[in-house]
């Protein structure tokens, strides 16, 4: 994952024309801020001129864990195994199970184990 330390960071993945306000006005100016998320979609909140934190419309953020979770890897690997698995329901597929229970598990080479050197003489 590449690393957002600069306003520009945050600008390239966010958009150029990002609302940006420094931490001190968010005590004073929360309102505003929540008006700029709503109409943006989100608004750059810096701390000494470094990004800190990202303020995001509630639609945006319900988008961002909807899409996070369609692309789950695990769930992936899940409709994955479940497929491989709905195969063995499949005509044949407890033959063909039997056959690779059949044929064992292959084993791994052994390591090579360096040997000791010898010289000619």
């Amino acid at each position: 994952m590449r690393s957002v330390n600069t306003i520009d960071d945050v600008r390239a993945l966010a958009g150029a024309d990002t609302p940006v306000h420094p931490a001190s006005t968010v005590k004073t100016g929360w309102r505003g801020i929540v008006r700029e998320a709503v109409r943006h979609g989100e608004v750059i909140v810096t701390n000494h001129n470094r990004p800190e934190v990202v303020v995001l419309d509630v639609s945006v953020y319900a988008d961002l864990i909807r899409r996070a979770q369609a692309n789950d890897p695990l769930d992936v690997l899940a409709r994955a195994f479940d497929e491989r698995l709905a195969a063995l329901g499949s005509p044949g597929g407890d033959a063909r199970l039997r056959a690779i229970a059949a044929s064992g598990i292959p084993q791994p080479a052994p390591a090579k184990r360096p040997g000791k050197r010898t010289t000619a003489r």
